[in-house]
């Protein structure tokens, strides 16, 4: 099946575009009011599945199409990287960096930024989608010659090396000296969102994911809990690689695979949808200009966290959303909002 050009009719991937994308805010959402320590755990480690699933999506959609290389990064050019460049512009200037040069000594100097690395910490994750997309002609011809057992074996190694490698090393003085580089970063997540999203899971196993996603959140929640009251360094339960979040993430692909979404649901989730990439790129400007207001400023300080984290959440990824629908209205700046 060409998932790609049927992406639009895919309504359980819009569903899960739309919920990354609000969780990615929430997950950039600073209370300073009261309330119990473990609401900002509950939501803070709900919201690191976000990621895993944006770079899981892109692994089911775009693994098994076929075109040529020159039309893939033609498109991915205009949709992902030009945005990317003219945001990341954005940023630098949004934090006055290197204000006073000349104009053309000011963006050269912007350009080199950008190519050293994120200009702001949300952007780091299309540095590492830019390095999936260089080796997805190559991992197409891999998937589309790999047998189911061939898939659990990637997605095993990866795991085992990344995920299990890395929690070793954090907490044992073992140290892994074997060189897996290839198998680094997030192309785990990748391969494993081409692999699950074209399985067909029953009832029984869904129930299962639910329970181990369930499971893996209170172990992330838990994990945060000892760092904070034994003051550790170590952030590995947090990581977007840590074997708890990596299972939390790949149970909940499992859960929303093939679920039916009613055409109500639709109505609300497609337009989401389809803003994510945008509103991923602008929320953080949102979220620092609004809560910083004077009006607005009190919002971020009153109340318990309990529910002001979800209400500044949901009110962060509205207001971001709009915006995203206010520049796709502006053809000039339409480039702004793919």
């Amino acid at each position: 099946m060409n998932r790609l050009s049927e992406e639009s009719r895919v309504r359980w991937v819009d569903f899960i575009r739309a919920l990354s994308a609000f969780l990615v805010v929430l997950a950039h959402i600073q209370y300073k009011g009261a309330g119990p320590a473990w609401a900002g755990w509950f939501y803070y480690s709900l919201s690191r599945v976000a990621v895993p699933l944006f770079f899981m999506v892109p692994g089911y959609l775009l693994l098994s199409k076929t075109e040529s290389v020159s039309a893939f990064f033609q498109r991915r050019l205009v949709r992902v990287f030009v945005p990317f460049l003219l945001w990341s512009v954005i940023y630098l200037v949004w934090k006055q960096e290197g204000f006073g040069n000349p104009f053309m000594e000011l963006m050269k100097s912007y350009l080199v930024r950008i190519l050293r690395g994120p200009r702001e910490n949300h952007l780091w994750f299309f540095y590492e989608l830019f390095g999936l997309y260089l080796f997805t002609p190559i991992l197409r011809i891999y998937t589309s010659r790999a047998s189911r057992s061939d898939l659990m074996y990637f997605c095993g190694l990866w795991f085992l090396m990344i995920p299990v490698g890395n929690l070793i090393q954090e907490f044992t003085p073992i140290k892994i000296g074997f060189s897996y580089q290839f198998l680094g970063g997030y192309i785990g997540y990748f391969i494993y969102g081409y692999f699950a999203g074209g399985m067909e899971f029953t009832r029984r196993q869904k129930s299962f994911a639910i329970a181990i996603f369930v499971l893996c959140w209170g172990l992330t929640m838990l994990g945060m809990y000892f760092r904070s009251i034994h003051n550790l360094k170590s952030q590995y339960f947090e990581d977007y690689q840590s074997i708890n979040v990596v299972m939390m993430a790949a149970s909940l692909f499992v859960c929303f695979s093939k679920a039916p979404i009613s055409d109500q649901i639709k109505r609300v989730v497609l337009p989401l949808s389809r803003a994510s990439f945008g509103i991923y790129l602008v929320h953080v400007i949102v979220v620092a200009e609004v809560f910083s207001n004077p009006q607005l400023g009190a919002v971020s300080s009153s109340g318990s966290a309990i529910y002001m984290i979800p209400f500044m959440g949901v009110l962060g990824f509205v207001l971001s959303f709009l915006l995203i629908q206010i520049l796709r209205a502006i053809p000039i700046l339409r480039i702004l909002a793919p």
